[in-house]
């Protein structure tokens, strides 16, 4: 019997896919694709420079210690920390991690690498490139975590080692929201809602304060607006969005809406909701 070997090139991938087509046509459209789909990205694109948006000018001052603001921080979170369940908690250990996939549930398709190639590349990159504005703004205030600021504050999410002021992972969660609600509108109001998981997700960890959530909500409401005046980026998400709505079954985009920046949805607002605890009183 002839060992099997790896195919060592494009044409040997295509007449695999020719062989075993007479088993799997599924499988033959499938590696053919791949064969003519070639890399998702073709260059290293700049969607947007570092240089682009000035967020220290956009965004007000980090509170200062022992301002009123963050005094009010405290007690918010603190809140947050009496009223925590198990099951958050677990929640905003895998929201840790940044990944368009962690929209899946929310957009109603599978958004892994392997599922969604083109979608992952493009929103992984864009998110890369709009993450040096944050991580420069990050380092200009400085503002120390509250769990290092506050002994009272008991940290249930990995420790950071970055500044506090703003919440990048706030920042991405409406950064990716708008994104995507670009590429799937009929599924809009969900989408905005789960990025703003994001930011409440690191108030019941302790790892941020509430007023670095609010300023990493309007730093990716600005850096997606930003992106999507790009026109590279244009053209590489409407790839994207066509990955998606095929998977979707949804027909495609007008080119005359995609991409627009996507409203909240009715009643959406970047507020951050209180806890049952924090609530004030009547």
């Amino acid at each position: 019997m002839r060992p099997q070997t790896a195919p060592s090139s494009r044409t040997d991938i295509s007449r695999l896919a020719v062989r075993r087509s007479r088993l799997s046509p599924l499988f033959a459209l499938g590696a053919l694709a791949l064969v003519l789909a070639g890399p998702v990205l073709a260059a290293e694109p700049d969607y947007i420079r570092p240089d682009q948006v000035d967020l220290i000018r956009i965004l007000p001052p980090a509170p200062a210690p022992g301002s009123a603001t963050t005094h009010e921080d405290f007690r918010i979170l603190l809140d947050y920390q009496k009223a925590r369940t198990p099951a958050q908690v677990a929640a905003a250990n895998e929201d840790v991690k940044r990944h368009p996939a962690r929209f899946s549930e929310a957009v109603g398709t599978d958004l892994s690498k392997s599922a969604a190639p083109i979608t992952d590349e493009v929103l992984d990159h864009a998110w890369k490139q709009a993450y040096a504005l944050v991580s420069a703004t990050k380092q200009y205030w400085n503002r120390q975590r509250p769990y290092l600021a506050n002994p009272e504050i008991h940290l249930v999410l990995p420790a950071e080692d970055t500044a506090s002021y703003p919440s990048g992972h706030a920042t991405y969660g409406m950064f990716m929201a708008i994104l995507l609600a670009n590429m799937v509108p009929e599924r809009a109001g969900i989408i905005m809602e789960r990025g703003r998981e994001y930011g409440i997700e690191r108030l019941i960890g302790g790892v941020h304060y509430p007023s670095d959530v609010e300023a990493g909500r309007i730093t990716g409401s600005v850096l997606a607006a930003e992106v999507l005046g790009n026109a590279a980026f244009k053209a590489d998400l409407a790839r994207a969005a066509a990955e998606v709505r095929t998977a979707l079954k949804l027909p495609p985009l007008s080119p005359a809406i995609m991409p627009a920046q996507a409203p909240l949805p009715a009643g959406g607002s970047t507020a951050l909701p209180l806890p049952a605890a924090a609530a004030p009183s009547k």
